[in-house]
């Protein structure tokens, strides 16, 4: 297993609870997606069942059978024999009938000791006859039993839910620790393509291995270049329209639309009052492009030539 990198202050939070012997039995892991709040749930069920590290690598494969995490199913289950696809589709959401599971788990002692360590990745994918059911769980837990449950909005959570756990909140990880979760995930990467992918990253973990998995690191470098250059001749944009267009680009599509204004926002975190207004002006439309351009379907290379002309327009305000 990896060592956990980050959220140092919230893993000192759930130790010292820990230490105390009063640890709650049920925690809610908020913030938004990305963080490393699923990293850090598998470690805290390391601390309860496996103090001693012999387990490790069942825990980190998912197969200690003291640590439970129920996630979203497969839409179209692997047959028998099969691997299971970890790009397969999901159902969308959490049944009842997994937490029913779950709940006759329960029932019996854990198996390697004396504590057991539930996961709900996301607890926000529960259905509400899901929820409802685990909410029985969590008032009446099973003796050594802890609860983890992953939200990246927990506004989505049932109030009842919420008040019978403890929380702890999830900010977006430092450039350094960013630099050090990226180089344990990928130690032959190259210190310059890392550092373009901690930029990129803007703080998730998971954000930023999702774009080296779609090869965002030439994007990243065109959106930069237009930025820098105002790109007056349309030819980045228009170049980089013809590449996201495609039937196959999709992925990568929705990839730029969500780094095209966190990127503004960064070089807008660079500008001098005077540019800083226009800039967040160009932020703000950006995120309107960006929600409409999934929401509505609009044409495709049509948003990539606005997005490209918001990020050309910090050119303009940075030579204010």
């Amino acid at each position: 297993m990896t060592d956990f990198v980050g959220h140092d202050d919230n893993m000192r939070a759930f130790t010292a609870a820990f230490s105390s012997g009063r640890l709650h039995h049920g925690w809610i892991l908020a913030g938004p997606r990305g963080l490393g709040k699923a990293g850090f749930a598998r470690n805290a069920a390391k601390i309860l069942v496996d103090p001693g590290g012999q387990y490790e690598d069942q825990i980190e494969r998912g197969i200690h059978p003291d640590v439970i995490t129920v996630e979203r199913p497969l839409k179209d289950p692997p047959k028998e024999g099969e691997d299971i696809d970890p790009a397969a589709e999901k159902k969308r959401s959490i049944g009842v009938d997994q937490i029913r599971a779950l709940q006759n788990r329960l029932v019996t002692r854990p198996g390697l000791s004396d504590k057991r360590a539930v996961i709900i990745d996301a607890a926000d994918d529960m259905e509400r006859n899901a929820a409802n059911a685990l909410l029985k769980s969590l008032e009446e837990p099973p003796a050594g039993t802890y609860f983890f449950l992953i939200s990246h909005s927990s506004a989505r959570l049932l109030p009842t839910i919420r008040s019978r756990c403890q929380s702890l909140r999830f900010e977006p990880l430092s450039d350094g620790d960013m630099e050090a979760v990226l180089r344990q995930a990928f130690p032959d990467m190259d210190t310059e393509s890392l550092h373009m992918l901690a930029r990129a990253g803007a703080g998730s973990p998971g954000q930023a291995m999702e774009y080296a998995g779609l090869e965002m690191d030439a994007l990243e470098k065109d959106m930069l270049a237009i930025v820098q250059s105002g790109d007056p001749s349309n030819a980045i944009r228009a170049a980089m329209a013809a590449k996201l267009t495609t039937k196959a680009a999709q992925s990568k599509y929705e990839a730029f639309l969500r780094r095209a204004p966190q990127l503004i926002a960064q070089q807008a975190a660079q500008m001098n009052a005077q540019s800083v207004e226009s800039a967040l002006q160009a932020w703000e439309d950006a995120n309107i492009l960006a929600a409409r351009a999934i929401g509505v379907s609009l044409e495709k290379q049509s948003v990539v030539l606005q997005m490209g002309t918001l990020l050309a327009s910090l050119q303009t305000h940075k030579d204010r």
